[in-house]
């Protein structure tokens, strides 16, 4: 039903006529493959988001398969019911930050011969496992990149206990995955020395700031976004959501234009006005991602809807898109070009805050369907009876969380993953068709509409 409703909306969308070289193609699924750090989706949500909107006539799957407190060795045991079961045509793999074991390190540096030799196994371990996972993939002639960790924050100064030396570790971590994406010849995307560069160069201002977060472990919406401008840069996705070039004629600006289509350009004294469809949409911006943008050039580099004006005589000119004032600007402005990704009261950036909502719902039943996969993989394997039995299994996840997290720090959360996944674990079917539904529903509100351009000097 899946690849029946994909195939239908690539035909009946048709495709673009500027093409654009992109990494993943119309009809591609994509498995995003790790631990919480990936279960909760940030990073692979915003290239997704990315994706859909600059090529909404080239569908995608992007499936989110990852689990919290993930090892390699989890990623194997789930690998047939949890990630194959997909069908991949690519596989993108982010592991280490569990695989180090960060409870054989501590608030101070140790020269313990015993401890020492349970870091080092831990990651040879990770080393043999990450290698067997790679095979698995490869073997089925299914895509892999790969994703050097994510950093631990062990340099911040706040409340959180300190692991130091974890980073260190998953530094080590992330030059074997540099081995094996050499081995192998696969691409890999570099998080660990970004998010290192920046975290440094934070902290080197304000000794309390992390671009992790408070449990040193986990990015916030900007590191996220961070990591969605590494994945996007590292595989050369393409700048330009449009390049809108107005000249003397529609012909003439149709050529120096791409993609998107100009009609009816006329130039006259005291303005301009055409009607332009673009091919794409602007990527659109959460208020807590803005620190993000000031840490790397994300619009700059990923999201450029420029509208340059050739012959621009007058001091100050208005700008509206069907009929409603986008801003004023000067000749210079006009001949240099403005990015229209920077006006957010554009139809074409509200537009894709509409993609963006649709998404966002997906992504919230793509969050349950993981807590189910959490607590069935991670607590539930344990269990000898009925799942259907819903009775019998609250007494025993109830049980498990008073003998072993009661009294740990992530008591509350196993105490909300239990209680979810009790309300969830019988609507998986159902959760999982409204993610099929808003993906297409995500794709047709992506399509692109004509508006009418109109700039006129401004006395």
């Amino acid at each position: 039903m899946k690849s029946i409703l994909f195939i239908f909306l690539i035909q009946a969308l048709g495709y673009l006529p500027f093409a654009q070289s992109t990494l993943f193609k119309a009809g591609d699924r994509v498995c995003f493959v790790g631990n919480s750090i990936t279960a909760g989706g940030g990073f692979h949500h915003n290239i997704s988001l990315y994706y859909t909107t600059r090529f909404p006539n080239q569908p995608l799957t992007f499936i989110n398969c990852g689990v919290p407190g993930d090892q390699c060795y989890n990623v194997l045991k789930r690998m047939n019911s949890d990630i194959l079961i997909h069908h991949p045509t690519y596989a993108v793999i982010k592991l280490g930050m569990n695989d180090v074991m960060r409870k054989y390190y501590g608030s101070i540096p140790t020269n313990n011969v015993d401890t020492l030799r349970l870091r080092e196994n831990a990651i040879n371990v990770y080393k043999e496992k990450f290698d067997s996972i790679i095979h698995i993939f490869l073997s089925k002639n299914i895509k892999v990149i790969l994703q050097k960790p994510t950093i631990y924050d062990q340099t911040a100064i706040i409340k959180k206990e300190n692991n130091f030396g974890v980073n260190d570790a998953l530094k080590v971590c992330a030059d074997y995955i540099q081995t094996l994406a050499d081995k192998y010849q696969l691409p890999v995307v570099d998080y660990w020395t970004i998010l290192n560069k920046i975290n440094t160069d934070l902290q080197k201002k304000e000794a309390s700031a992390t671009i992790i977060g408070q449990d040193r472990v986990h990015p916030g919406a900007e590191g996220h976004l961070i990591m969605a401008y590494q994945f996007l840069k590292t595989t050369n996705s393409p700048k330009y959501v449009a390049q809108i070039i107005i000249d003397n004629n529609t012909k003439r600006s149709n050529q120096l234009s791409t993609n998107c289509t100009l009609k009816n350009v006329e130039v006259k004294k005291g303005g301009f006005q055409f009607k332009v469809k673009e091919n794409a949409l602007p990527f659109p911006i959460s208020d807590d991602q803005k620190q993000g943008l000031e840490l790397v050039s994300f619009i700059d580099d990923l999201s450029v809807e420029q509208l340059v004006v050739n012959h621009c005589t007058a001091n100050k000119y208005e700008l509206t898109i069907d009929d409603s004032i986008i801003g004023f600007f000067s000749a210079a402005e006009l001949s240099k070009g403005i990015n229209l990704s920077n006006c957010h009261n554009t139809p074409q950036y509200q537009q894709a805050n509409t993609v963006k909502t649709i998404l966002n719902k997906l992504w919230k039943d793509e969050s349950d369907i993981r807590t189910i996969a959490f607590v069935e993989y991670n607590t539930l394997n344990t269990f000898q009876g009925n799942l259907n039995d819903l009775g019998a299994v609250k007494t025993y996840l109830d049980s498990v969380y008073s003998n072993k997290f009661s009294k740990t720090e992530y008591a509350s959360y196993y105490k909300s993953q239990f209680e979810k996944y009790l309300k969830l674990c019988s609507m998986r079917k159902l959760l999982t068709d409204e993610v099929e539904k808003l993906r297409v529903k995500a794709y047709q509100a992506a399509q692109p509409v004509e508006h009418q351009f109109a700039i006129k000097e401004v006395n």
